[in-house]
């Protein structure tokens, strides 16, 4: 054999050796890349809460809770599971008369709102509980934004009709708000406004008359009055 047919000869098996390298290199780093990213998935995931079970009251510091759940085949009710981070105070802004709470039930009952729904309606002497608080619903106007008001928020309607007497409402929305905090284990920095959410004056007679600081007090107070699980 001549020098070139010897030089390249061991080209070639110098070639011939490093494909069957990265032929045994290639499946190994595949390998490790998944079993990487299913370490990773799983470590996320591990630290990711679960979702809280819902709880259905019959009353609230006194208030009657009249559970009527919207059907799962409206489009106001996904039925979609998600983790509680935040209650999100609303008011209806509608002040016709008759306009409490039983009359908002009805109404969200009656598909007449599309895919707009919240989770409860506080009225004078009542609360309606229309979707579970373990599920999404569609009242903070900022879509799926991850943490969101619809994704993570319990969404608490107050109404404003004109022949309901609203401080007796807002005091009512306060030991709701109070009770939802304690039961999901949520802090007086979690009671959120519609309008952190988006760019809406809402909770609009609450905050046009400036008493957001008294609401999120009467919460605290209320929230205090809880006895505490040993």
């Amino acid at each position: 054999m001549g020098y070139w047919e010897s030089e390249y000869s061991m080209q070639t098996d110098l070639r011939g050796a490093a494909w069957r390298r990265w032929a045994i290199a290639v499946p190994i780093l595949v390998f490790v890349v998944v079993v990487a990213a299913f370490l990773v998935v799983t470590v996320v995931n591990s630290h990711q809460p679960e979702p809280q079970e819902s709880v259905y009251p019959e009353e609230i510091f006194g208030i009657p809770v009249h559970t009527e759940l919207l059907p799962e085949t409206l489009p106001a009710r996904p039925g979609e599971r998600r983790t509680i981070k935040y209650v999100v105070i609303h008011e209806t802004g509608n002040t016709a008369e008759g306009s409490d709470a039983a009359g908002h039930s009805a109404y969200l009952l009656s598909g007449k709102s599309g895919d707009t729904s919240w989770h409860y309606t506080v009225d004078d002497h009542q609360i309606y509980h229309h979707i579970p608080d373990d599920e999404i619903a569609w009242h903070a106007g900022d879509r799926r934004t991850r943490d969101g008001g619809n994704l993570c928020g319990i969404g608490v309607e107050l109404c404003v009709n004109e022949d309901g007497d609203f401080e007796k409402t807002f005091d009512n929305a306060a030991r709701l708000t109070a009770y939802l905090l304690d039961t999901y284990g949520l802090q007086l920095g979690d009671v959120k406004q519609h309008a952190d959410f988006m760019d809406k004056n809402c909770p609009q007679t609450i905050r046009d008359n400036n008493r957001w600081p008294e609401f999120l007090e009467k919460v605290h107070e209320y929230k205090n009055l809880i006895p505490s699980e040993e």
